[in-house]
């Protein structure tokens, strides 16, 4: 079978980015002819993310007028020159259009799959605006799943569910005295609205309230690190927390991972989060909010794979961490969250579910009907006085280039940014559908 995926090169770090490093390879091992494509331009560059992820080998996409149309045009040129059986999008939202165009002109017969990694408004948006021609959803998360049939209005049948993997050693209890000193950590993007990274400083008040000793390692990088570094000055300068900014995999694994009694999770949603993976299998408990994404995926259990609290109530979450001094709690916690991932998360797991979902695409009924290709936005004065095609073929011919002040503007994500009131409105739904009948701010 032959695939392609296609994916953004401006971010380098991430689970979406780690997940993708290891499906490829795994994909390419089985017998499937996988292609990656990722933009290069100004933001989204293709040299530094074939440097970081050389085993997938990926090709540039080149957009030279920056236009709407030159991405649709670049993507379906794609399209018509490999004609895959399948193609994976990943966060890339000129995908649609641009498929729908190779298909009206002949040149590409394939499935069209959106992979969803993330419980936005945006992306389930993009599913009603596109959703004619998506073939299917393949998401990481049970929620995300549901999530895509009753927003998205996908048919429940084209809705496949295929988790993160992750490398799972034999089990290791983490060493050290949690009575004494409890080694904690909390990996992820320094981000409120999802992280929650601001609940750290009021935790570690919580946990002094309560006579805890601990250290804190805090491994990522994000728009609040400045905030975060200023909010936890007191306990940086005491020694009681490190703030390393970002650590890439190899270092997690030398320096985080099996080296802390406990992974802290802050977060309001996630679709993983594959950091809960990796700490599991590294002989970490994990001790978590209870995040819109947990509950259908029913992974981590209070009291059996994990310990859990409320989202933000962090009076709660330290009372759980305290529990950790506990030697007997923390070891029992530890092997069962590296037997569930053993068997649920592991990168042969993984990898299975991908392939299974693959092919379960390959052997859906065809769609039912082309739905017409979307019309965005007159890029610019020769697309309002040309039309948007002879326009782009003028601005080629003149060597015409829009800058992007940004990535999500050079190649975006979505088909539009949801505003706050949207957000929240998805996330108060989802954590009904999640946690039904708990309460939701």
């Amino acid at each position: 079978m032959k695939v392609l995926v296609l994916a953004p090169s401006a971010y380098l770090l991430g689970g979406v980015q780690d997940w993708l490093a290891s499906l490829v390879p795994g994909l390419r091992a089985g017998g499937l002819e996988v292609t990656v494509a990722v933009p290069d331009g100004d933001h989204h560059r293709h040299g530094p993310y074939a440097r970081a992820y050389p085993a997938l080998a990926a090709q540039p996409l080149c957009n030279p007028s920056g236009s709407v149309e030159g991405r649709v045009r670049a993507i379906a040129t794609l399209l018509g020159s490999l004609n895959p059986e399948l193609v994976l999008g990943v966060n890339l939202v000129d995908l649609y259009p641009a498929a729908q165009r190779a298909r009206r002109q002949g040149r590409f017969h394939g499935r069209v799959v959106m992979t969803l990694h993330a419980l936005q408004a945006e992306y389930f948006d993009d599913l009603q605006r596109h959703g004619a021609g998506i073939d299917a959803v393949i998401a990481t998360n049970r929620l995300a799943c549901r999530l895509a049939s009753e927003r998205g209005r996908i048919d429940p049948a084209r809705v496949l569910y295929a988790p993160y993997g992750v490398p799972v050693p034999p089990w290791q209890a983490p060493g050290g005295d949690p009575a004494t000193t409890l080694r904690l950590a909390w990996v992820g993007r320094l981000e409120q609205a999802q992280k929650r990274v601001h609940d750290l400083p009021p935790l570690l008040a919580a946990l002094e309230a309560l006579g805890v000793e601990v250290q804190l390692s805090v491994a990522g990088d994000g728009e609040e690190r400045p905030a975060l570094e200023r909010s936890l000055a007191p306990w940086i300068a005491g020694g009681t927390v490190r703030l390393l900014g970002h650590v890439d995999q190899r270092r997690l694994a030398e320096e985080i991972y099996g080296h802390h009694h406990a992974l802290v999770i802050t977060s309001a949603w996630e679709t993983g989060p594959i950091v809960a993976w990796q700490a599991m299998a590294s002989g970490m408990a994990v001790v978590s909010s209870r995040y819109v994404g947990s509950g259908l995926e029913g992974a981590l259990e209070h009291d059996a794979t994990a310990l859990l609290f409320p989202c933000g109530d962090v009076a709660a979450a330290a009372a759980q961490l305290a529990r950790l001094r506990q030697g007997a709690l923390l070891e029992r916690l530890s092997r069962a969250g590296h037997a569930l991932v053993a068997g649920r998360y592991s990168e042969a797991a993984s990898l299975a579910a991908w392939r299974r979902a693959l092919h379960q695409v390959m052997e859906l009924p065809p769609l039912s009907e082309m739905s017409p290709e979307p019309a965005p936005a007159p890029a610019g004065r020769l697309d309002r006085w040309l039309g948007r095609r002879r326009g782009e073929d003028l601005r080629r011919l003149l060597g015409q280039r829009f800058r992007h002040g940004s990535a999500g503007s050079e190649w975006p994500h979505s088909g539009g940014e949801a505003d706050g009131a949207a957000e929240a409105d998805l996330l108060a739904a989802a954590g009904q559908l999640d946690h039904p009948g708990a309460p939701h701010d």
